[in-house]
């Protein structure tokens, strides 16, 4: 039932481009991309935290790593982060290798030393103002490995769609100063296309100090996001009446 119901969205899809395409031959047309912008800064952060241990054995590793993760993550969760808001992103448990000088006349062998377990996690901060103490705190509990901060403003997905409406006013109003330049008008709407968003994505990594400056706790690890720049951008065509 699902894969009769895609392909029949798929089918309708490529109907649907293929009588735009269709039409655009078909009759005169104007096409324009509008865009909309703006900047704001960024009230959520998460943290990319992890925590490694090496032991002589795999079970000795993992245990370890399991009670430390434990630790940093009860540790997040006493000062405030919801236990929802704490993820485990990636898990290794893997071999450290090392090669053994070969005797004469012997091959040399790669032996197992220890094992490495590793657990990253991702940690979701609001106010974005606790990132900071709740990093050093993370570092404290005992996380020994930080792969990064990322930053972004939490309705996001709600200002781009302000943003796209935006975006198409601006591609109507810059088609009609075109065409009545031209002594045209528009016509009726055929295709709208909006284009990928740009939206802040991946991870920051901002300049990280132990603060030293006035209203910082001490030891509280420093952290000033920059604003954040969303844009939308949709491309609309117009039929252009004979």
């Amino acid at each position: 039932m699902f894969r009769t119901a895609l392909g029949a969205l798929f089918s309708l899809a490529f109907l649907v481009s293929a009588s735009a395409e269709a039409l655009k031959d078909a009759v005169p047309h104007i096409s324009v991309t509008g865009e909309a912008s703006e900047e704001d800064a960024p009230d959520q952060a998460t943290l990319f935290i992890g925590v490694v241990t090496e032991r002589p054995t795999a079970v000795e590793a993992s245990s370890e790593n399991a009670q430390k993760t434990q630790s940093v993550m009860n540790d997040l969760v006493s000062q405030g982060v919801e236990a929802k808001d704490i993820r485990t992103e990636t898990f290794t448990l893997v071999p450290v290798v090392t090669e053994e000088p070969p005797a004469r006349g012997a091959a040399g062998k790669r032996v197992v030393r220890s094992f490495r377990a590793r657990n990253e996690l991702s940690v979701v901060v609001k106010p974005i103002e606790k990132a900071g103490s709740l990093l050093q705190r993370a570092v404290d509990a005992g996380s020994n490995e930080i792969e990064g901060v990322a930053f972004a403003v939490s309705d996001q997905a709600a200002r781009l769609e302000r943003l796209r409406l935006a975006a198409i006013k601006d591609a109507e109003q810059r088609a009609r100063s075109y065409v009545e330049a031209l002594g045209l008008r528009l016509g009726r709407v055929i295709e709208i296309n909006p284009e990928a968003d740009r939206s802040p994505g991946g991870m920051n990594f901002p300049t990280v100090a132990l603060a030293d400056s006035k209203g910082s706790a001490p030891g509280e690890l420093l952290l000033r996001p920059g604003p954040q720049k969303l844009m939308a951008k949709v491309s609309v065509t117009w039929s252009l009446p004979r």
